[in-house]
């Protein structure tokens, strides 16, 4: 089973233990603050195009009512409003028509002077009606409007029954005691909105009850559509550009509406659909936008915090070989060693410098930026026999086979930092491994593979999985002290540099198998 062990390796700051309680507060309470502030701004900018919408469907509407109160005033004062009439004889007279033609909504009169007779509407002409029920029922109506002594008096819920059905008003004159009654989607109704609205409409109106204006069952009816004036109750309360204006006029519980024409509507529909992406779209901008500034702030303050750790890194992994270096000089200028030893510390001293440049020139390719660190070149097969020369001499010291499998394509990549990979491979194959090392190279369609490959005791899976972390150093099991001298920084560099090439690095070993390390570059 794979396992990451990264505390072991981790260094501290000298001189502390750790950030301070006061500074974890400090980062804990920003964290917090930033989180929601996050979620805080998410959300209104989720409901920011909601807000918009809503705004908007409100200021047309008052709009729309503006430019249409003129109409709600002329339906009502035509339905609270009686021309002169004078004494009805039969009913038949010329002015009695005209009368009726110009309120047709009226359906039963009283005259108050001449013997208190009774005449109900009969299409355009008065009759005197019997002992009927509906009769008895428009005289109770009268007589308690001429009790009330009120211009215009509705009949209450208890003696009306068709209450929240038809509106009714009862309107008081000097001479006269009128009936006008109103029901929606009645041809009556049609005429007097024609009547009302002459001579060219701007809406459609009609009557809704308070009770209907919550609904969401209601069904649109066939009266309500156009050419009708009437509106029936499903559009007023459905249509977006609507306008509902409560009213004491029709009796309680009645308000007037109004609504455009079904092309005003949709031209209102698409604009509202419009805006609605429109909203949505630069919320959506904005939040990203937001989202990509702190994204890109947090990336380039890691890329702060990562350099600064890498120049630490280089920094601390540098004392120990100069004060080794530091060392060997003395022992060479105070003369202690022998004439044959002299001349293999010098080797040592040499081949330590070199290690030394190629540590530091990778270090700061790497933090110098993401981009190919120099020119690109053709990594032939010349080309590796000539990098490999430099550490034949160290090869022979710890008299160790270096086996060459070149092929005759060739690599093409910034040959610095190719030659500073090799060199790592080898190095660490040399420091590391055991037996025979192998350089071998091939194409593989339009890559260009390179491994590096030696004959040791190969590690554990876990171990393969921590390759790569900073001051990574190998024990023996059983044994005190580590495999190796060194600092841990050479693999993880070389990752470091892949990551900015774009180059592939797999690493592979498994006990008493060896260990490999595959690169993969473009092929020229």
């Amino acid at each position: 089973m794979y396992r990451h062990r990264t505390s072991r390796y981790r260094i501290l700051r000298p001189g502390t233990q750790g950030p301070g309680r006061w500074l974890r507060l400090e980062q804990r309470g920003a964290l917090i603050m930033l989180g929601l502030a996050g979620l805080v701004t998410a959300a209104l900018l989720a409901v920011a195009p909601t807000i918009y919408i809503r705004e908007h469907i409100l200021n047309s509407r008052q709009a729309f009512m503006d430019s249409r109160w003129g109409d709600f005033e002329t339906v009502e004062r035509h339905w609270k409003t009686l021309p002169m009439l004078q004494t009805v004889k039969t009913g038949t007279e010329p002015d009695v028509r005209r009368f009726l033609e110009s309120q047709p909504l009226v359906v039963a009169m009283l005259d108050r002077f001449e013997d208190r007779r009774l005449w109900l509407r009969q299409d355009d002409h008065l009759i005197q009606p019997g002992d009927s029920p509906q009769a008895q029922l428009y005289l109770d109506w009268l007589a308690h409007a001429e009790m009330a002594q009120r211009f215009e008096w509705n009949p209450p819920k208890d003696q009306d029954p068709d209450f929240g059905k038809i509106a009714t008003v009862a309107l008081l004159s000097d001479r006269w005691l009128v009936l006008k009654r109103w029901e929606p989607g009645s041809p009556i109704v049609e005429r007097t909105l024609g009547m009302a609205m002459a001579p060219s409409p701007n809406c459609r109106m009609g009557l809704l009850r308070e009770d209907d204006e919550k609904r969401e069952d209601m069904e649109m009816v066939e009266w309500g559509r156009k050419p009708h004036l009437q509106a029936d109750p499903a559009r007023l309360v459905y249509y977006r550009l609507t306008c509902v204006v409560k009213t004491n006029a029709f009796g309680s519980g009645w308000s007037l509406g109004a609504i455009p024409f079904e092309e005003e509507e949709r031209a209102y529909r698409a604009d509202l659909q419009f805006r609605e992406r429109l909203a949505n779209t630069i919320s959506a901008v904005v939040g990203l936008a937001i989202a990509l500034g702190l994204w890109i702030r947090y990336r380039s303050r890691r890329r702060a915090v990562l350099d600064a750790d890498r120049m630490a890194a280089m920094t601390h992994s540098l004392k120990t070989p100069l004060a080794i270096l530091k060392f060997r000089c003395d022992s060479l200028r105070l003369g202690r060693l022998s004439p044959d030893r002299a001349d293999e510390e010098l080797l040592k001293i040499g081949e330590e410098v070199d290690h030394l440049t190629t540590l530091i020139e990778s270090s700061l390719k790497v933090m110098r930026g993401r981009g190919p660190s120099g020119p690109r070149g053709q990594a032939t097969r010349a080309w590796f026999q000539e990098v490999v020369e430099d550490l034949q001499p160290a090869f022979e010291l710890e008299r160790r086979e270096l086996e060459l499998r070149l092929a005759p394509e060739a690599g093409h990549a910034p040959l610095p930092s190719l030659r500073a990979a090799v060199l790592t491979l080898l190095e660490n194959a040399l420091g590391h491994g055991r037996g025979r090392v192998t350089l071998e190279t091939w194409r593989n369609r339009r890559r260009f593979c390179i491994q590096v490959s030696d004959e040791g005791e190969g590690l554990q899976p876990h171990q393969v999985k921590a390759l790569g972390k900073p001051f990574l150093r190998l024990r023996e099991q059983g044994k005190e002290g580590f495999q190796r001298d060194g600092q841990g920084l050479g693999l993880s560099l070389l990752i470091q540099v892949a990551n900015q090439e774009g180059w592939g690095l797999t690493f592979a070993s498994a006990p008493g198998a060896g260990f490999s390390a595959l690169l993969e570059v473009p092929s020229a």
